[in-house]
């Protein structure tokens, strides 16, 4: 039998270290099903809702479920909001429109949920968004998950044509540069084109306030504007700006009744069934319980447990799906629910229950999340395979006072994501030595069982990043010190501040994607794409004839590089522009404290900067250029234009002069040589020249290295490259792992690497592979506890654990049926392994499996 057991007996300090699992019962298993047996949903209701929960994950931009499709409710309704209030101010018919799908959609509730709540009118449908972009919506409207009817979907799309986000920027840019991005290879597609976003929404005042308090705090200042309008003697230079606030203020308050009626009718649904329907008397009293909860929640503040979760459930449609669809799951979700589940398990005065009942309320949270529809452009749906969405959330870390933040609440998210196994939400762990150790434990849990998650940002780097931030703020007012300590990974790695008020609003102030190893196979041909689109790609930059030096090819990169960041941040910014007019997000203003008190829209205010944007594909570029210098330039061995003929040949031809070139020092080894380049590469071009850039908010913007399933996508469209990669393989796999497979000294010698780069960089992702005999042996906790210590010493910003057999995920690609639990860390993002393509999962597979050996023991100071 092929056991998980290895028989590998380490000699370390003078002790044989024997790796047999920390569970015995483990022995016995093969180590090809290893995860089917590792699913323990705490309650016999949450496995139910699990076996029959609707996953709408996309594989090669198709659902795998073929029962999923777009609805038609919210463009419906929005639609015919909008059409009817023709002539009123732009904020108020954003707040009619939202107020119409809220009072007219139809409500969904579900066997065994007790938390309520839908986006839309079926659990197999998602919502679609013209408003946004008519390009995403069209693509749907030519597919098997077209709304229906077809022609009404197809009638609205072409009404929103001229009123669309898409239409109104697109304008402002030379018809080539967006030619250029479409082809989404050297730089992603603008976010108008995708209607891709992302938000963080203010969690904390619609549980700690309720949204009446929000209502009447908003006709107070409508009328103390209106107040300062008539007061004498009048002047122009500053009573004019009351009318946009009166609007911001008004629609507002449309915005919070509607919600709450909202909220009410889905009470009134539950009491409904209850009382008319349902025999079981036990479900007969939860659902009246549920009917008492929607009723008060969010209109007053929650008391319990129970209240909050629904709270933020309700929070969560409106600000990711029903107002605007938004990417995310963003919060500190821990910190954000502390107070409740003190309330109701420990204090036990409202809503009483214990620890496990809490269990049970974050799996069902995670199966409601799991659940979640998302009208994502085609594209999207492409670049996350296995995925519905970034469902991200965060925990750990310190509060304001710099003490650990970590509670119980903390340990029953990630017992219940270690029990109930999906793959959503992910969750973010902020790493800090001041953490307890019983918390730390359950992060290990979750790890060594698989799940890719928690992913880890170190604690420290993220607050000191909200503080320099801070220094930019345009109104003075961005996060103190104190409030530093208040962020969360905004989706996969970027932090943003969390809380009352300073949150992000828009995706335009964070996000889209760099390509920079297309960008080098464009500087060697002097901007031509002759590999994937045959078009000029970018700006020219010389021949290879006038590339005389390492530092002419370097400079040419700049250039292309400098060109196409360029356009991608001001195509955000733009987005911006036009966000804040026409695409107001009254509920979002409404409960964030900064909106409410200045009279402004969520979209135009920015008090805590936070700009960013994705390199992916680095090692690759960065890898070629060692290569480049070391062969060609210094030994001398090639010239550019034998390895221009070499490339434009795939290699096909030249395999010794490609085994030179994929021989020549990588990335991850601790070699000085490479090192050294790359960290050059990193420091200088792809956080200097990007650190240039101010953005809508007045702050740089800075590199966060992720991939996502970019990866996969961009490396089909980008050439063989002087790394000895061939045309159309997977790009690397993080914003600064090693390339799969070429890490060859072991997991200390990547950290070593890795630590090298500090410089202006504001996140990089790092995916490390590590053995599951080793990870799930009585010794996994205190190599892995040591493994984050040193990691956090060396000052790295993030890592994040694939532990997965290489014999497990070969199985699962042969009977893909039997391994539905088997759930591995893509890039930012886990997903279930069978949703995902082969493409993708062989370059999950090809990623080198970390062992420890003493020496590296020896290095992280293990004490066994």
């Amino acid at each position: 039998m092929n056991d998980i057991v290895s028989a590998k007996v380490l000699e370390y300090k003078g002790k044989k270290l024997n790796f047999t699992p920390e569970d015995p019962a483990e022995e016995t298993i093969p180590a090809d099903e290893l995860h089917e047996h590792l699913q323990k949903p705490s309650t016999a209701r949450t496995k139910r809702l699990k076996e029959r929960c609707r996953w709408k994950h996309a594989s090669a931009g198709e659902f795998i479920e073929k029962s999923v499709t777009a609805g038609i409710e919210r463009m419906r309704y929005l639609t015919e909001a909008h059409k009817a209030s023709e002539g009123k101010p732009e904020a108020i018919r954003r707040a009619l429109g939202l107020a119409n799908v809220l009072n007219k959609s139809t409500l969904v509730l579900q066997e065994d949920e007790f938390i309520v709540g839908y986006h839309a009118e079926d659990p197999n449908m998602f919502p679609l968004y013209p408003e946004l972009s008519h390009m995403a919506v069209q693509d749907y409207l030519r597919s098997d998950y077209s709304p229906q009817p077809a022609d009404e979907a197809a009638a609205i799309n072409e009404y929103w044509k001229p009123h669309s986000l898409q239409s109104k920027c697109q304008p402002y840019f030379d018809p080539a540069d967006l030619g250029r991005m479409y082809q989404v290879s050297s730089m992603e597609a603008p976010s108008f084109a995708s209607g891709y976003n992302s938000i963080v929404p203010p969690y904390e005042t619609v549980l700690e306030d309720g949204l009446l308090a929000r209502i009447k705090l908003a006709e107070k200042h409508i009328a103390e504007a209106q107040a300062d309008m008539s007061t004498f003697p009048w002047n122009g230079t500053k009573g004019l700006d009351n009318i946009a606030k009166i609007d911001n203020w008004k629609a507002m308050v449309i915005a919070c009744k509607a919600v709450i009626s909202w909220a009410r009718r889905q009470g009134r649904l539950c009491k409904i069934v209850a009382e008319n329907f349902e025999t079981d008397p036990k479900r007969q009293a939860e659902l009246l319980e549920i009917a008492d909860i929607c009723q008060r929640i969010p209109a007053e503040p929650c008391k319990g447990l129970k209240d909050a979760m629904q709270a933020k459930f309700f929070t969560f449609l409106i600000c990711h799906a029903i107002e605007r669809y938004a990417s995310g799951y963003a919060q500190k979700e821990d910190t954000l629910l502390w107070p409740y589940y003190k309330a109701s398990v420990v204090d036990k005065k409202f809503q009483p229950m214990s620890h496990m009942d809490a269990v049970e309320l974050v799996e069902m949270e995670r199966l409601k999340i799991s659940e979640h529809g998302a009208g994502k452009s085609r594209a999207y749906r492409e670049i996350f395979p296995g995925s519905n969405d970034l469902f991200i959330l965060t925990v750990g870390g310190t509060n304001a006072k710099g003490e650990d933040a970590c509670n119980d609440m903390t340990d029953a998210i990630l017992e219940a994501a270690k029990r109930i196994r999906t793959a959503e939400p992910s969750i973010v762990f902020r790493y800090s030595k001041k953490n307890r150790e019983k918390t730390l434990r359950w992060v290990f849990e979750c790890i060594r069982d698989g799940l890719g998650y928690p992913s880890i940002k170190h604690d420290e780097i993220g607050t000191e990043q909200m503080k320099e931030y801070a220094k930019f703020s345009l109104n003075g007012n961005g996060a103190t010190d104190e409030e530093a300590h208040n962020w969360v990974n905004v989706l996969c790695m970027s932090p943003g501040i969390h809380g009352r008020r300073k949150t992000q609003k828009t995706r335009s102030e964070g996000g889209g994607s760099i390509f920079p190893a297309k960008l080098l196979e464009i500087s060697l041909n002097d901007g031509y794409d002759w590999s994937y689109a045959d078009m000029q790609l970018g700006p020219k930059t010389g021949d290879l004839s006038s590339l005389k030096s390492f530092e002419d090819v370097w400079e040419a990169f700049r250039k292309q590089y400098q060109y196409a960041i360029n356009l991608c941040i001001s195509t955000k910014d733009v987005s911006r522009y036009f966000e804040q007019r026409f695409l107001q997000m009254p509920f979002v203003s409404a409960i964030d404290d900064g909106c409410m008190e200045l009279g402004m829209d969520a979209c135009a205010l920015s008090e805590q900067p936070n700009g960013w944007h994705n390199p992916i594909t680095t090692i690759v570029a960065a890898n070629s250029l060692v290569a480049i210098k070391k062969l060609v330039f210094e030994e001398k061995k090639y010239t550019l234009e034998q390895l221009s003929q070499a490339l434009k040949a795939n290699w096909e031809g030249f395999e010794e002069m490609r085994v030179d070139f994929k021989r020549a020092p990588k990335w991850g080894n601790d070699d000085d040589y490479a090192d050294g380049i790359i960290t050059r590469f990193y420091e200088e071009i792809i956080g200097g020249e990007m650190r240039k850039i101010t953005n809508y908010s007045g702050g740089p913007v800075m590199p966060t290295g992720q991939a996502v399933g970019l990866y996969m996508e961009v490396g089909s469209r980008t050439g063989p490259t002087p790394d000895g990669r061939f045309g159309g393989e997977a790009a690397d796999d993080g914003g600064i792992s090693p390339y799969m497979g070429t890490d060859k000294k072991g997991p200390t010698a990547v950290l070593r690497s890795v630590s090298k780069v500090q410089k202006n960089q504001k996140g990089n992702l790092l995916n490390q592979r590590l053995s599951v005999p080793i990870m799930r042996s009585k010794h996994g906790f205190e190599i892995w506890n040591s493994y984050m210590k040193t990691w956090h010493d060396l000052n790295i910003d993030h890592v994040q654990f694939n532990v997965v057999s290489t014999d497990e995920m070969r199985a699962a690609q042969r009977e893909p049926e039997k391994h539905h639990d088997l759930i591995v860390r893509v890039s930012g993002y886990s997903a279930r392994f069978v949703d995902i393509p082969t493409y993708g999962q062989n370059t999950i597979i090809a990623r080198q499996e970390q062992d420890f050996s003493a020496s590296d023991l020896e290095f992280l100071n293990v004490e066994i």
